[in-house]
Formats: C-alpha cells, sequence, structure tokens
C-alpha cells in the first residue's frame, strides 16, 4: 500500500527532476504535460522485451524518474495523476479508445486524466506519443485550441462519446474517443495487460520510442528515427546494434545497455536489412 509520505516525497522528486515549482493554475499545468513529454520517452521497450510491468505507483516512479527508462500511458498518466492529486488538483481517470479516425468499435485501451480547475474541465495526457498534445486539452466542445506546433480540440460523435483531436493533413482527425463515466484503478488491469502481453498488441510488436519537444519531435519505430521539425520529416534508417543503442542511449537518454540494443536490433531491425 502506497502511504501519503511516499507520495508526497515522490511527488517533489517528480516535479524537481523537471526543475518546475508547483502552483495551482493552467500555466502550471502547461509546463508540467510539456516537460514530461520531452524529458520522459513515451515507449513500448519493456513490452517488446517482455518484461512485466506494474502500476503500482512506486514502481513507476523507479522506471520513468529515477531509471530514466520510460514508458507507456497506462505509466505516464498514473504517475502525472498521482502527483496532480498529492498537489491537492482535482483529477479522476478516464479510460479512452485509440481509433485513429476510424469509425471501429475497439476496447479502452489508453488512460487519460480529467482534471477540473475552477469549473473548467481539460483533458491532461502525457502519454500518447507522436500526435500527443504538450499542454492539457480544455474539454469545450469545438474550441480549436493553438498550441503553437500543433491544433486540437475535442467535439462530441454521433453515439455522444467526446472525440481528441489534432488537425493534421488540412483537417481534424480524431486520436480516441472518451466519456466521463466514473473509472477505476482496476478497470486498467485487463487493458494493461493485454497492452504489453498479447501477441497481438502493437506494442508488443513494434519497437516504438518517442520524445516531444516544442515544435520538434524524435519517434522511433522499429528500423527508422524520425525528427520531424517545421513540418518536415527527417529519416534516418538505424544500420547497425551500436546505432540503435547509441540512438537510445543519446538522443533518447534512456538507460539501457547495449546487450538489450542487440537484441532489439536482432529481433526488429537486422530482418528488414537482408
Amino acid at each position: 500500500m502506497t502511504n501519503k509520505l511516499s507520495i508526497e516525497h515522490m511527488a517533489k522528486a517528480y516535479l524537481a527532476d523537471l526543475e518546475i515549482t508547483a502552483s495551482g493554475d493552467v500555466e502550471f499545468l502547461r509546463e508540467l504535460q510539456s516537460k514530461h513529454i520531452a524529458r520522459y520517452s513515451f515507449n513500448s521497450l519493456a513490452a517488446v522485451l517482455g518484461q512485466d510491468i506494474s502500476l503500482e505507483v512506486e514502481a513507476i516512479f523507479s522506471k520513468i524518474v529515477e531509471k530514466q527508462r520510460g514508458g507507456y500511458c497506462f505509466e505516464h498518466n498514473k504517475l502525472v495523476l498521482s502527483v496532480l492529486e498529492e498537489l491537492g488538483f482535482d483529477v479522476r481517470l478516464l479510460m479512452a479508445k485509440v481509433i485513429y479516425n476510424r469509425d471501429v468499435d475497439v476496447a479502452r485501451t489508453h488512460r487519460i486524466t480529467l482534471l477540473n480547475l475552477n469549473g473548467d474541465d481539460y483533458i491532461v495526457d502525457a502519454g500518447f506519443g507522436h500526435f500527443g498534445a504538450r499542454f492539457p486539452v480544455k474539454l469545450e466542445l469545438g474550441l480549436e485550441q493553438n498550441q503553437g506546433d500543433a491544433v486540437y480540440r475535442i467535439i462530441q460523435n454521433s453515439y455522444n462519446d467526446y472525440c481528441y483531436q489534432v488537425f493534421k493533413d488540412d483537417a481534424f482527425f480524431t486520436l480516441y474517443t472518451f466519456n466521463l463515466y466514473q473509472y477505476s484503478e482496476a478497470e486498467c488491469l485487463p487493458a494493461h495487460f493485454y497492452s504489453h502481453k498479447s501477441p497481438d498488441a502493437a506494442f508488443v510488436n513494434n519497437m516504438v520510442v518517442c520524445r516531444k519537444f516544442y515544435n520538434d519531435i524524435l519517434s522511433l519505430r522499429n528500423s527508422e528515427l524520425f525528427r520531424i521539425r517545421d513540418g518536415e520529416t527527417i529519416t534516418t534508417v538505424i544500420t547497425s546494434a551500436k546505432h540503435l543503442h547509441q540512438v537510445l542511449t543519446e538522443t533518447f537518454e534512456l538507460d539501457f545497455d547495449s546487450a538489450i540494443a542487440d537484441f532489439l536490433f536482432s529481433k526488429f531491425i537486422s530482418k528488414d536489412l537482408i
């Protein structure tokens, strides 16, 4: 059982690592989310390595903040919710369906945070990767929110689900849908288990790593490293295990030894070079 003191300690250490000072306004929330996604990578590495991923907040804090290993939505967004809750913010868990602009019925495999501040609701999401927002997105239907390097909005569809959208390719694109039902931590467990253990899960079958800065996205997907700035994409092909290790440790600042890079290169890249 996590005790109050340990959560307080983790929150202080987390804020210190991001070099931010807590306050109760929107600017603090914007700084927290933007610095989080720049500092801590979104990645599938634990899943592709076949590791068990704990959802205990102490384990998440150790993995993401202390060990600099990054993680995915069930880790990033639980850590952020726990910190915000400790700081006194009105937050709760929501579950979402990642649909990528398709009219499909899929499971709720994405965790996000609903935050209410001074009567306004925001979606705080520090765990979506490449297309995720740098700042919290206000839950005001149809409001186009320009974050400097991308525009987001939330609308409702014909099923009365909320659609979290980004403007891309000259149109708004729905990344995921969600509702405002009351969800519990226990309801994350089946989706989390599927996402990092099922042989059919995307995160089990693809090496994905992403860090997102202002107008600068670093995104690795299997054998290709993408750098996206000013609307232009530079693609670099990973050609060796040494090259992959350099990308993981220098570009993404992950604490992984060369043996892990050797394994990942063999599993996801070397077959494509034949």
